[in-house]
């Protein structure tokens, strides 16, 4: 399972991960159609019986001391105004003894006897006295709660069930209440005839209940070991609050008879806190708040680990004083979580999972406010809140669990794309040095022959030759000048990738470096090329002293590559070059009248292997020229820039530093 886990984490069970959204998605379903169909189950139910307060009024009283007998409290009780109310008598977390009077009419008995149940399962001692109406016979005496020891009430079953015999005058019914938890009581009144199909109705619910709970804690488990991540292992620890559900619904102790009562008392204060303390982690990390607000993060983190802490309290007999301090720190550590999800939600927009993710524990948190107003007294008790809380929790382990499972699973598969990606661009990588090297080889293996070639032509220029035999040799230096500037630009490249393209600066005569440049165009049928200096055209190239400090090598490299580009893009004409000073430095410009550069390729024919010529132009060519060109501009501290494009014509710009002060030096 663990191995299929990983698979599916990794993105490598395509079949299997299907299959199981399927399922997530009808999970999810089924935990939103759960709490209505509990609901259906359980609202008839609720109608039959006879309950405290609603149906039966009371009086009560506050014995602070605990130290009032029956007959002490009893005038009192039957002085006092009666109690009228929706919901269970709830009085906080407090150390007083509580009794109440009721009475039971003797119409309840029409049908026969009546069954008293008695819940929740965690007050520590109930004590219940009744005896005839108007008769002023004697007391029977019965007792319930989770510190008493022997058998509890008449009849098995998960909370206290007393059988009230019939009776022609009804009962005047005493009820003395301790509790070190919560001071809640539930008494219901039950014809048995509709108390045994209600009480496997629930059985059946309970079942169900803790057959999803179960599920739940066993995948979340499960998927935090095999995955490893923070929001899985605060699923896991929610777990916890089923332990409670099970020990408030009676099952611990009628499971495990004997200690089951006394252990199921420590349990529920114990497991009470600890659930608070989850559902703050499981908010946050649902949230995302270690990343993206780590001071939140923090604080609620604090928070919980302070909740846990106050275990140590239950055994030193302290936990209404525990469950005080839980109200400092949760209240305003579960708000502030409620507020810091609205704010983010307003503030990134997350998609509708995100939404869901950090939604469904901030609605535990909201719920278990409430419950803790309603144990507290300050609202009034609704059993449907914890109805709601309970279901709650499967929905919520459910969600977060198949949320967190798929989000960790869109994780791994970006990282295996980044992965794959890195490799590939390493491959990618070495294929470029190693075609580099090969293109460097090749390219200076080129020069000797190109040598010979050129120094052979030369030769054969010497003797006498018909114009057919000169035009052949034109083109011959053509394509040998073609090839040595191909070669040097494949050098030059290599070099600038490797990053040891070195720069030998020396004095040198701009106008006989940019003559030798423009040789090709000497070469070219239909070209001629004009150069000017300072605006005046220059007809006596030895003449003009215009120095400059640079790399002529590198240097003709650059010019050549743009004049050649001249005589490439245009159909013939003048190729004019213009040498003029630039503040500090010098700026060459060479012009064509070729058809321009196709405003698409603008943002590109500075770029390595980008051609400017378009698909109606198929010009020979690497797209290497202008790259080289403009990466030995700025290796002299300039640069190569397309000062004009039109339809008539473009016109290169370099320009550069003179940088004499370093010749000197």
């Amino acid at each position: 399972m663990c191995e299929t886990l990983q698979l599916i984490s990794e993105g490598r069970c395509p079949e299997f991960a299907m299959s199981l959204r399927v399922c997530v998605v009808k999970a999810i379903v089924i935990a939103f159609l759960l709490p209505a169909l509990w609901l259906l189950c359980a609202l008839p139910i609720q109608a039959a019986p006879l309950q405290l307060g609603s149906d039966l009024p009371y009086t009560v009283y506050e014995d602070v001391s605990g130290e009032l007998t029956r007959d002490e409290v009893l005038p009192i009780l039957q002085a006092g105004p009666e109690v009228n109310r929706l919901g269970a008598f709830s009085k906080g977390y407090t150390r007083s003894a509580y009794w109440l009077r009721f009475e039971l009419p003797a119409t309840a008995f029409v049908t026969g006897e009546r069954w008293m149940q008695v819940r929740p399962n965690f007050l520590d001692d109930v004590r219940i006295f009744y005896r005839p109406l108007s008769s002023g016979g004697v007391w029977q005496e019965r007792r319930a709660g989770d510190t008493q020891r022997g058998v509890i009430g008449d009849v098995d079953d998960r909370f206290a069930l007393f059988v009230m015999p019939t009776s022609e005058t009804g009962y005047e019914v005493l009820l003395r209440v301790v509790s070190s938890s919560a001071m809640l009581l539930q008494l219901v009144v039950w014809v048995p005839t509709e108390f045994t199909p209600q009480a496997m109705r629930a059985t059946g619910l309970w079942s169900a209940y803790f057959g999803l709970a179960a599920l739940s804690s066993l995948m979340a488990l499960a998927l935090a070991i095999v995955l490893k991540k923070r929001l899985l292992w605060s699923v896991t620890a929610m777990s916890v609050s089923y332990g409670l559900v099970a020990c408030i619904q009676g099952y611990v102790a009628w499971i495990v008879p004997g200690i089951g009562r006394l252990l199921q008392h420590y349990l529920t204060g114990g497991l009470t806190l600890l659930s608070y303390a989850a559902v703050l982690w499981m908010a946050v990390e649902a949230l995302g708040l270690r990343r993206r607000l780590p001071w939140v993060y923090r604080l609620v983190l604090g928070s919980s680990g302070l909740i846990v802490l106050l275990l140590s309290s239950i055994p030193l007999g302290l936990y209404g004083e525990a469950v005080g301090v839980l109200a400092v720190l949760y209240l305003p550590t579960g708000f502030l979580c409620i507020g810091i999800g609205l704010y983010l939600w307003l503030r990134d927009r997350p998609s509708f999972a995100d939404l869901l993710l950090g939604a469904s524990p901030l609605f535990c948190i909201a719920v278990s406010l409430f419950g803790l107003f309603s144990v507290f007294g300050w609202v009034p008790f609704r059993e449907g809140i914890y109805v709601v809380w309970q279901i709650a929790l499967v929905v919520n382990m459910l969600l977060v669990t198949a949320i967190a499972v798929f989000q960790v699973r869109d994780r791994r598969l970006q990282e295996v794309e980044k992965t794959q990606l890195a490799r590939e661009l390493r491959v990618e990588r070495e294929a470029r040095f190693h075609q580099r090297q090969f293109m460097g080889m090749v390219a200076h293996e080129f020069r000797t022959p190109l040598a010979v070639i050129s120094a052979s032509l030369e030769n054969l220029r010497l003797l006498p030759a018909s114009c057919d035999q000169a035009r052949r040799y034109n083109r011959i230096g053509r394509a040998s000048e073609r090839l040595v500037q191909l070669t040097d630009n494949c050098l030059a490249d290599a070099r600038l990738d490797a990053g040891e393209l070195l720069i030998v600066r020396k004095m040198t005569c701009l106008v006989e470096l940019l003559a030798s440049a423009a040789s090709l165009v000497r070469l070219s049928d239909h070209h001629c090329w004009k150069l000017m200096m300072e605006g005046e055209v220059v007809s006596d190239v030895p003449a003009i002293n215009a120095m400059a400090n640079v790399d002529p090598a590198l240097m003709r490299i650059a010019l050549s590559n743009v004049i050649d580009n001249a005589v490439k893009y245009s159909s013939g004409g003048t190729i004019l070059i213009e040498l003029a000073r630039a503040d500090d430095g010098w700026s060459i410009a060479v012009t064509d009248s070729g058809k321009g550069v196709d405003e698409s390729l603008m943002g590109t024919i500075f770029e390595r292997y980008r051609q400017a010529n378009d698909l109606d132009q198929p010009e020979q060519g690497v797209g290497l020229g202008l790259y080289v060109s403009r990466q030995i501009l700025r290796a002299h501290s300039g640069d190569l820039r397309l000062a004009r494009n039109t339809t008539s014509g473009c016109r290169f710009a370099f320009t550069f530093p003179d940088h004499r002060e370093d010749c000197s030096a």
